[in-house]
């Protein structure tokens, strides 16, 4: 069983801000989003735990867990280049062509969603085969999340996963058992 647990808030999550590999830490809220994911954890045994680098996954992970952590720099979240620190959603800017930041394009200096997916669905490959019938946690990103339900679930026809598998909300927690679906 593989749970899938997403960081806690962060500033630039409260403004609707792109952060990608910008590193931001958490902040007060998400600092108590992972105490209360720790407190509904508790009695899981984990045989190994996952993360990514990034501060704002490690704090979360380094709350839920007291254990041994192994750092993976494919769970970083997507590079979103020159989108980072701006709210795409805001129409004032050039930052709000969603169309961009979503699809397999250039994103100004950023990952293209099938180099993200790469690195992804190789680090789900790897794990399972590493650790059959084990109890895995991963503390990783909302775009990462997105990408392990593709690998999961199943790949969106259109190569669409911001549209296909909506965003996680802050520590949210998922679950996953077997392997991927092709």
């Amino acid at each position: 069983m593989i749970y899938i647990v997403r960081h806690g808030q962060t500033d630039w999550n409260a403004a609707h801000k792109l952060q990608g590999a910008t590193d931001i830490p958490l902040n007060e809220a998400g600092i108590k989003e992972a105490h209360d994911v720790a407190e509904e954890l508790k009695d899981v045994k984990f045989d190994v735990v996952y993360c990514s680098p990034l501060q704002r996954a490690k704090k979360t992970c380094e709350i839920i867990w007291d254990g041994k952590i192994v750092f993976d720099d494919r769970l970083r979240e997507r590079s979103f280049g020159e989108f980072e620190g701006h709210n795409p959603y805001n129409h004032e800017s050039h930052f709000s062509d969603i169309y961009n930041w979503v699809k397999d394009l250039d994103i100004g200096g950023g990952e293209r969603v099938s180099e993200f997916e790469k690195r992804v669905f190789e680090f789900f490959d790897e794990i399972l085969e590493k650790h059959p019938n084990k109890t895995i946690l991963v503390v990783c990103h909302g775009g990462v999340i997105r990408m392990a339900k593709g690998y999961f679930m199943g790949k969106p026809n259109d190569g669409d996963y911001y549209g296909a598998y909506g965003v996680e909300r802050n520590v949210s927690i998922l679950k996953f058992e077997g392997g991927r679906v092709e």
